[in-house]
């Protein structure tokens, strides 16, 4: 099948790769990118540069709108796609436009983890997977000196070492759900707290956050077990969840992410997913893994691609490099990022 008009879900890193791809392997093709975000594609792993001042918001961003346009790829910012529907291959917008395609490549990301035992305190929590989030967490900053960060990723630790910087007293929480992917990997929390205690955070062993009151404008109390900690703000970094609801009923094969071969292609013709919404089978491990990271991302945005209009590339990654957990296969080398 001619792939005149093919859509992009997302506006983030396997988004944005997988559209210059495309523009570069076949000139002709109608490429459109529909991403939630209202603002166009920035480096959401430089975003605690950005809470600590060392960058600026401009800095984020990759390309000018003017990249776009003169390479002939439509973006369509600040726009949520509700359903997908395959027999007819259109996407449906929120605002009811529909829009058809004969390639479709899913790259919608994920959305900030939050374990079940603490989802009742989500409106006293803050994350960071967004500029919004960022813009909050400025704000917020700016009034108080107090933060506890519960959770653990990445995402977590640049941001513990940002927020460091500026001065701010930092307790870092560690319990049961720290260090999701790889919390289960022999030595990760006596490195961690060793690691994080060198730079002056106050480590919290706990088996987790049993109550938060909200006591002041930009005061919390938090009980962890039977010990009470007052902070300005808590900051929940559990890793992300694919952002696959508005999929659940589509027909596509859904698990914890989107199920793609080896070559992230879904059940459907001309239908790939990409980064951190999807789950790619690996025939080595006979099992499915999940993509963490920004260059991981870039990847498989590439793959995508590449496969979408004709390429055979598979998701080749090293079974060495994947973790287990939960009867979850993880990609990921964030950990040995931490120095």
């Amino acid at each position: 099948m001619p792939h005149d008009r093919c859509i992009i879900i997302g506006n983030g890193p396997a988004a944005n790769h997988a559209a210059l791809t495309l523009r570069e392997q076949s000139p002709g093709m109608q490429i459109t990118v529909v991403g939630q975000e209202p603002v166009r594609y920035y480096k959401p792993h430089l975003l605690p540069e950005y809470i600590s001042g060392k960058l600026s918001e401009e800095d984020l961003f990759v390309n000018p709108l003017r990249f776009y346009k003169d390479r002939e790829i439509k973006l369509r910012l600040g726009q949520r796609v509700v359903h997908v529907d395959f027999s007819r291959r259109e996407i449906v917008l929120e605002h009811k436009e529909v829009m058809p395609f004969d390639g479709l490549i899913i790259a919608c990301g994920g959305r900030p983890r939050v374990p079940e035992p603490i989802e009742m305190f989500s409106d006293l929590l803050l994350t960071l997977k967004t500029l919004a989030d960022a813009r909050i967490w400025i704000e917020t900053l700016a009034r108080v000196d107090a933060i506890l960060v519960v959770g653990g990723d990445l995402t977590s630790l640049a941001f513990t070492r940002s927020i460091l910087s500026l001065g701010k007293k930092v307790s870092f929480l560690l319990d049961e759900e720290s260090f999701w992917p790889v919390r289960n990997v022999e030595g990760v929390l006596p490195q961690a707290k060793a690691a994080l205690a060198a730079r002056g955070v106050d480590v919290i062993q706990g088996r987790g956050i049993t109550g938060m009151t909200r006591v002041a404008d930009n005061l919390l109390e938090v009980r962890i077990d039977r010990k009470a900690l007052t902070v300005g703000a808590v900051g929940a970094f559990f890793g992300l969840a694919p952002h696959v609801k508005f999929l659940v009923r589509s027909g596509l094969d859904i698990e914890r992410g989107i199920l793609v071969d080896e070559r992230l292609k879904t059940r459907f013709d001309d239908v790939y997913a990409a980064g951190d919404c999807a789950q790619v089978y690996h025939p080595g491990l006979r099992d499915y893994w999940v993509s963490i990271g920004y260059k991981n991302a870039c990847n498989l945005g590439r793959i995508a691609a590449t496969n979408l209009i004709g390429g055979r590339l598979p998701a080749d990654v090293a079974p060495a490099s994947i973790f287990h957990l939960d009867e979850i296969a993880v990609n990921t080398s964030w950990w040995t990022e931490f120095s």
